[in-house]
């Protein structure tokens, strides 16, 4: 499983030719590492008496930052096992017609997997994303920046993502999967850039990190 492998392991297996890991899994770490940094600014923040008026918001975006790092762990694996099974489906015999047939509707159902398992990733990003604006005004002074690295990991993770789903819809012979999957691409991405530029509009408007401003 490459979500049990070190963080030495993980990207020495993708710097590799082995494939899996790819883009997808990657992808799913990002979004893992930005959950975590928003968990830790949250950790630290309910520990600070100045903040115990925000106690049960952080407490509860707690509880959902626990479930999106469990979720996108399991993403790191489920993105790889989508890829595994392309790539075997895609080697099959297709001699015959018959090969051909069952050949091909295979690939079809290991496209939709390989496409689909990213748009969770995506959505799991989009959810950290979302949850880091909620709290940036309500954490602690001290891990303002790193919770702002977490939603930068989280927008890098949405973008990482949609890649993953955009370099198999050209294979995909089912026009209104295809279709979908295009929408849900344009409102992940939209929406995540939107987000993005409103988390860091209100970050760096103020001292000390005025000098990250465009």
């Amino acid at each position: 499983m490459l979500s049990s492998l070190s963080i030495n392991d993980f990207a020495t297996k993708l710097a590799s030719d082995e494939v899996p890991p790819g883009g997808g899994s990657a992808a799913a770490s990002y979004g893992l590492m930005a959950a975590a940094l928003l968990e830790m600014a949250v950790t630290y923040s309910l520990k600070s008496p100045e903040h115990m008026e925000h106690n049960e918001v952080l407490i509860a975006k707690q509880a959902d930052l626990s479930r999106l790092h469990i979720e996108l762990t399991i993403l790191i694996d489920r993105d790889a096992l989508a890829l595994t099974g392309l790539l075997a489906t895609a080697g099959l015999a297709a001699t015959t017609t018959e090969e051909q047939k069952v050949r091909n509707l295979a690939l079809q159902k290991a496209l939709k997997q390989a496409a689909e398992v990213p748009i969770e990733t995506a959505r799991a990003c989009l959810e950290v994303m979302e949850i880091g604006k909620a709290i940036i005004g309500i954490v602690d002074k001290m891990v303002v920046s790193d919770l702002m690295a977490g939603v930068v990991a989280a927008h890098a993770g949405i973008t990482a993502s949609l890649l993953s789903t955009a370099i198999n819809l050209s294979e995909i012979q089912d026009e209104t999967l295809v279709s979908g999957l295009t929408g849900q691409i344009y409102l992940l991405r939209t929406t995540g850039d939107e987000l993005k530029a409103a988390i860091e509009e209100k970050v760096y408007s103020n001292p000390p990190f005025t000098v990250l401003r465009g």
